[in-house]
This record gives structure tokens, sequence and C-alpha cells, in this order.
């Protein structure tokens, strides 16, 4: 097996991400736009045992490439692509990838989508979806099984991510 370049990952992931759109309970309620990609491979840090409460509040409207910055940059996220990097042994990575280039609206606001995926050499594996709000940095977190979305608070409370962790 070969190792696969920032770039290579980013073509792959945006093929991919067109598929994924297809797996959300919300592609019904807004058709997909083409699909564009970004891949984040953190940098090998620890997980801290408590993770914050909320996301920082931008002090400016977020772009997309810093959008997945903030989320990288969530202690779930971090651990999640540690996990992923150390029990593959490098050869595969967890990275976040455009969904739908088209915002997505939820009471009056709108959202980048992202999703949360792990990526090996022979498939992609979507772990979660993210929104996040370019103006105020809100995220929500999509539960895949009744569709509703999460804040982040909710989602750490109810669904214990870093329990998830592999």
């Amino acid at each position: 097996m070969f190792p696969l370049s920032r770039r290579a990952l980013a073509v792959l992931s945006a093929v991919l991400a067109a598929g994924l759109a297809a797996c959300s309970p919300r592609s019904a309620e807004a058709p997909a736009a083409s699909a564009s990609a970004s891949a984040s491979v953190p940098a090998e840090t620890a997980a801290p045992s408590t993770p914050p409460a909320a996301a920082p509040i931008p002090a400016k409207k977020l772009s997309k490439d810093q959008a997945i910055g903030v989320l990288m940059d969530l202690p779930e996220l971090k651990a999640w692509s540690d996990k992923i990097e150390k029990n593959s042994k490098g050869q595969s990575h967890g990275a976040l990838i455009e969904f739908d280039a088209a915002p997505f609206e939820h009471k009056g606001k709108a959202y980048y989508q992202f999703s949360f995926v792990e990526n090996t050499p022979e498939a992609v594996q979507r772990w979660e979806n993210f929104l996040i709000a370019p103006g105020d940095g809100e995220i929500l977190i999509e539960d895949q099984i009744s569709g509703e979305l999460l804040s982040l608070a909710r989602w750490r409370k109810d669904k214990q991510p870093l329990r998830r962790i592999p």
C-alpha cells in the first residue's frame, strides 16, 4: 500500500462527498449541490479529560477553512483522529469533508455542512455529521438515528463521544 498525498486525499474526499450527502436524513430537505472537499488531519495531541462546554465564538465570520479548523480542534475529533491513526499504524486518517457546498438553513441561520470520516486505504466511513454557523460558530451535530440536530453540549452529554474511541 502506498501513502496518499493531501491533494490525493482531497480529491478522494470530493468524490466520496456526493455519496455521503445521500446518506444524510437531511439530504431530502435540500437538493445536493456540487460537493467540494477539504481534508484535515490534526497534529498529534492528547485529548483533555473534560472537553470545554461550548465552541469558541468567532470575532468575525468563519470561512470554510476556519470552520474546519474549529471542528478539528474539538477534543472529540482530535481524540478520534489520533486513535484512528494509531490503530491503523498511519494507514488511516480522520478527516472532515464538506458533504454539501450549499449552506444548510436551520431556524433562519445558515450552516456549513461537514462529515467527520475515517479515511482508510479501502474506503471512507462516516462517523458524524456536523453543522457550523459561519456567523457565530454554533456547532450542531446530526443524530444519525433520529435526524435531530443536537447542540454541542447535548451531544457530549447524551452521546458521550469520547467513549466511542475504538
